[in-house]
């Protein structure tokens, strides 16, 4: 076979000896990012609350109705709190040699791999609950635009430091070794 023949095969793979993406041993996130998110949960929640008691308060002559919205509204900001806080179990990620995956979501779950070819820059963020609690998100930008970025959120910032490092070395590998 000459080098030409080699640079154009793509042979077809046998689907049933693939790894299965659930066999991934995820690390999880920072304890501390479940009250995090429970906070975020809870101010957006007190936001609806308030809002849609207020126009209840305010506006008299829509009753019955914003009282039967109002409490549908305090209902759903229940929801978001107790949400978030089950949700946080099943969020982690996993590092491999050429890529990076992170899973998220109870009732709808989520995977995303970045393979590390497709990586354009990194950088770490810390929002004003997340300084508090000693917490950065790592976000992973890519070839392809916004929909394909990742975000790994509740690192702390010394891990998410070393993740960003390692990513950018890799990536740098792929492009001299491609």
């Amino acid at each position: 076979m000459n080098k030409t023949d080699e640079l154009f095969t793509n042979p077809q793979l046998d689907i049933h000896h693939l790894p299965e993406a659930d066999q991934l041993e995820m690390v999880n996130l920072e304890s501390g990012y479940k009250t995090v998110r429970y906070i975020s949960g809870a101010t957006i929640g007190l936001v609806m609350i308030l809002v849609s008691w207020s126009i209840v308060w305010i506006e008299p002559r829509f009753m019955p109705y914003s009282i039967y919205i109002a409490s549908f509204m305090s209902l759903l900001a229940i929801w978001i709190v107790v949400y978030n806080g089950l949700s946080f179990r099943y969020m982690g990620y996993a590092l491999r040699e050429k890529d990076i995956s992170f899973k998220s979501g109870w009732q709808w779950r989520n995977m995303t791999t970045v393979p590390f070819n497709r990586v354009q820059h990194c950088d770490i963020k810390q929002g004003l609950i997340d300084r508090r609690f000693g917490l950065s998100r790592l976000t992973i930008y890519t070839a392809g635009g916004q929909s394909t970025d990742l975000v790994i959120p509740g690192l702390l910032p010394e891990t998410a430091e070393q993740l960003k490092t390692f990513i950018l070395k890799s990536t740098e590998q792929s492009i001299t070794e491609g």
